[in-house]
């Protein structure tokens, strides 16, 4: 048995978010067994032991002067390994309930105006089966060229809707202790190369694809399980969840905040090149792209539709950074600006005319700096 406890604290400190910052707490028990449990017996012939595994778990996240959120998780699965590259994850069971508390009155006003933030403070209940597949040779060191894959499957509430014919679009959907529950399928392909060009030089690349199908008794995925985009560990030249989705403009919403933007596919491309410059410290360049779309017309959202178009809506970013490597942890800084917005007009989305290092104006809309722990990729 395992029992942990994790805790976070995100805050913006310029911008129309200023102010209204995010606090993370939560716990989590695991229970594994060195085999697998199951009514029949499965015979490996794997080197690596097989194994069984419960969760329960809790996270308490409040977002400052505007709501907090409890969800609740459990889950049961086997993990298993066919050799030292490939892991296989099933859990037949996941389970997540979130429901909101201390709604202000500030944020109901606001939902007032826009009623898409009505959706993240919905309850949500979800639950299904869920499979990842692992497979990587980068404890290879000395090849010069390593790979890192993960594909991740999640099937919410299948079986229940085919039970109960939940269709959302001839009534009211299915709910489950007065919670409708929801009913999607979804993928993503977390695909990464390392190139070693020397002793002290390496490139690393990533592409990332995701996309999430609601049918039956949901119209979209739940807010939990939409995908994000921008922030240290995504697009950096963008501040966190605020790209897209598609071409549409979040400062265009009449909100004293701007909300995270979800949607439902998502394409994210990165690449960086990382040289050792002396003792811990290792310098980095880099570029990223990408953004979210809806997979339905949302009349609220104008251009976050998926279209044909998305390559033309992608959102590029570039910059450089500083890792400090201390073994136990590495450090990252990164200082991002945006070379492609999406939101604005077809022919002037790419802004190199505008950049100018010297202007204070320019350095204090566009420079992004980002904090964080370990690589991004």
């Amino acid at each position: 048995m395992t029992i942990s406890a994790f805790a976070g604290y995100e805050a913006q400190i310029s911008g129309q978010n200023q102010g209204f910052n995010i606090f993370r707490i939560g716990g989590e028990a695991n229970l594994t067994w060195p085999k697998l449990v199951t009514p029949f017996n499965i015979i490996s012939n794997s080197a690596f032991v097989p194994r069984t595994r419960a969760t329960l778990g809790y996270e308490y996240q409040a977002r400052t002067q505007l709501y907090g959120l409890n969800s609740f998780k459990a889950s049961f699965g086997y993990l298993w390994k066919e050799n030292v590259r490939k892991e296989h994850r099933l859990n037949v069971m996941d389970i997540n309930y979130v429901s909101p508390f201390n709604i202000s009155d500030l944020y109901r006003e606001q939902m007032e105006i826009n009623p898409n933030l009505a959706r993240i403070i919905e309850r949500q209940l979800i639950f299904g089966p869920t499979y990842t597949f692992t497979y990587t040779n980068t404890m290879q060191t000395a090849r010069k060229h390593t790979f890192y894959y993960q594909g991740h499957a999640d099937l919410a509430g299948n079986i229940t809707g085919l039970v109960t014919g939940a269709d959302i679009d001839s009534g009211d959907p299915v709910t489950i202790f007065d919670v409708p529950f929801s009913q999607y399928a979804k993928i993503e392909n977390d695909f990464r190369h390392y190139w070693r060009l020397n002793r002290s030089l390496d490139l690393a690349s990533r592409i990332d694809i995701g996309l999430g199908f609601p049918y039956g008794n949901s119209r979209e995925l739940p807010f939990i399980k939409q995908f994000f985009m921008g922030g240290v560990n995504s697009i950096r030249a963008f501040r966190a969840r605020s790209i897209g989705p598609g071409t549409y403009d979040p400062q265009a919403e009449a909100s004293s905040f701007l909300p995270d933007q979800s949607g439902d596919i998502k394409l994210e491309l990165n690449t960086e090149l990382r040289q050792h410059l002396f003792s811990v410290v290792e310098g980095a360049l880099f570029v990223d792209a990408g953004n979210i779309w809806l997979m339905n017309e949302d009349p609220n959202k104008p251009g976050a539709e998926f279209t044909g178009d998305f390559l033309k809506q992608l959102a590029v970013g570039t910059g450089f950074g500083l890792r400090f490597d201390f073994n136990f942890l590495i450090l990252r800084t990164d200082l991002a600006f945006p070379l492609r917005i999406p939101h604005r007009p077809e022919g002037d989305r790419w802004v190199f005319d505008n950049i100018d290092f010297g202007s204070s104006n320019w350095r204090k809309e566009n420079l992004v700096f980002n904090l964080a722990i370990g690589y991004p990729f």
